[in-house]
């Protein structure tokens, strides 16, 4: 069964914040989540971000996103909304204004794809996508008749928690991915994914005050899941490969996460990767927009020109739960 990319669309909003006066304004979150961390690990939490402002909701909230993305992703498809076989919705932080039960539920109707199937997870964060797109692949493989699959997803953090540190600032978007079995659009070739549930408390939702808050454990990170981070990531870049019968030589693009330039320069040490290999990304203008990273870097890939047939490209990305995960695709 092949499996293809058939298109791809992000949307953020129109409205932006400088990430200096993010910080400023959470200073107390900030110095709160912190608190635990030695001198020298506050310090180096704050450096290397290289993120300047964040695209934030307010017109428009992280549905309307999903809804643009979407609405663009199948036009680019020529797939008629009939023909729309599954929703699948891997949104992380859907936002505090949303009344929908799933954006899958709500997308079906606004997009008159009254057959398809709707599923909504939440756990996987930055790697959403990976377990969307397996899952979509798994139901493609087991029901003959699902052949088209809608993957969307769109985030925006609880009020007063857009700042993550130690690891990034929190932008808004939504975004989507059509996969199809049929011809047009990179090949999917494997995709692996892990997850470990002991750390779901490194970073994860609470209440404070009465109010959805999101906490970060910054000890545990630097403890528990940094020394583990890249190599997970490693491993399963090294089973995709192995699945596939490639190695590293072979990918021509890395598409990987905005979570911060400090990440993206340890990614790319991991590897091997020279300053060239990882493309530049619109991550300072957007800040880290959880698992729609994945679909801007893709895009972005596409709008320069830089794709060609034949490449491969490898999509890379860690995200709460806590969950790795890594997709190969043939242009």
């Amino acid at each position: 069964m092949k499996v293809r990319i058939a298109s791809a669309a992000y949307a953020v909003p129109r409205e932006s914040e400088n990430v200096e006066a993010v910080l400023s304004r959470e200073r107390d979150r900030v110095e709160a989540a912190l608190a635990s961390l030695s001198a020298r690990s506050r310090h180096k939490a704050t450096l290397g971000l290289g993120l300047e402002r964040v695209r934030v909701c307010g017109s428009r909230q992280p549905f309307d996103l999903v809804l643009e993305a979407a609405s663009a992703a199948l036009q680019e498809a020529s797939l008629a909304q009939g023909d729309l076989d599954l929703i699948i919705d891997f949104s992380t932080f859907p936002g505090e204004n949303s009344h929908q039960v799933s954006f899958a539920h709500k997308l079906s109707a606004e997009l008159n794809a009254e057959t398809s199937l709707n599923l909504s997870f939440k756990a996987g964060g930055c790697a959403g996508l990976h377990i969307a797109v397996k899952t979509a692949m798994a139901l493609m493989a087991n029901d003959g008749k699902i052949r088209n699959a809608l993957l969307v997803t769109g985030d925006t953090p609880p009020q007063g928690n857009r700042t993550l540190l130690p690891v990034t600032v929190q932008g808004d978007a939504g975004s989507a991915m059509v996969l199809r079995q049929q011809p047009g659009g990179p090949e999917i070739l494997a995709v692996q994914v892990m997850t470990l549930g002991h750390l779901y408390d490194a970073i994860c939702l609470t209440r404070e005050n009465g109010r959805l808050a999101i906490a970060v454990d910054a000890l545990r990170i630097e403890n528990a899941v940094m020394p583990i981070y890249y190599l997970n990531l490693y491993r399963l870049i090294q089973d995709a490969l192995a699945s596939a019968s490639l190695t590293l030589d072979d990918v021509d693009h890395f598409i990987y996460s905005n979570i911060s330039q400090r990440d993206r320069d340890g990614f790319g040490r991991m590897l091997g990767l020279s300053e060239n290999d990882l493309p530049k990304t619109p991550m300072a203008e957007y800040g880290h927009t959880f698992a729609s990273d994945l679909i801007i870097n893709y895009q972005t890939l596409r709008q320069q020109g830089s794709i060609h047939p034949g490449q491969l490209l490898l999509f890379a990305s860690a995200g709460i739960g806590f969950t790795w995960g890594v997709t190969l695709a043939r242009a």
